[in-house]
């Protein structure tokens, strides 16, 4: 995947849901945001309106693979190698507001998993998105602040992969042929028959 799996959650919910960018920003200059990924450094809860957050509860690798490869530049071989990992990602979104809209629409964030756009971008990115997802109203977790929240959980299976120019054993510069060489780094020692090695 050259996307990160939240910035393409991030995309799906909005174009779906037909959400802004932001609501703006507050008297502190700070933005209100309305989809965004979890963890960053962004304030919730300045809003009435719809706010959700997208992150990765856990992961699961079953495959780690590491591959060998040559490219020519210029002429000249290059070696390479590259890592896959392949994974099953529990993936989270949580629905907040302090309106009604958090109870009346997290499932439309359900829905949004399984539609055209979700294909599609499964297809562009190549990876999968279950269509069986898992909600929970933690709706009173916040005390007196009563804010709407519910939580979505859902798995997907994600691929990585990383090129990196490496030294082949092919290329090391001395072999084993180079120690009977005039010009031999190593000492040239001969052993005659018959020699006892060791106590």
């Amino acid at each position: 995947m050259n996307k990160e799996p939240e910035k393409i959650f991030v995309e799906l919910i909005k174009t779906s849901l037909n959400l802004p960018d932001n609501y703006g920003y507050d008297s502190q200059g700070n933005e209100i945001p309305c989809v965004t990924i979890k963890s960053q450094n962004i304030k919730l809860y300045n809003t009435e309106h719809l706010q959700i957050t997208v992150g990765t509860l856990s992961s699961n690798v079953f495959a780690n693979r590491t591959e060998y490869f040559i490219k020519y530049i210029e002429g000249v071989p290059h070696y390479y190698e590259r890592n896959m990992i392949n994974d099953q990602r529990v993936m989270q979104i949580d629905v907040y507001s302090r309106n009604n809209e958090a109870r009346q629409r997290f499932w439309e964030i359900q829905a949004c998993l399984n539609n055209t756009l979700s294909i599609q971008l499964q297809d562009q990115y190549q990876f999968r998105i279950s269509k069986i997802s898992n909600s929970f109203n933690l709706s009173g977790l916040e005390g007196g602040s009563d804010i709407n929240r519910y939580s979505i959980r859902f798995n997907c299976l994600t691929w990585f992969e990383k090129e990196t120019e490496v030294d082949y054993y092919s290329t090391f510069r001395t072999t084993a042929q180079d120690a009977f060489s005039d010009s031999s780094i190593f000492a040239n020692i001969t052993i005659l028959p018959d020699t006892t090695i060791g106590a």
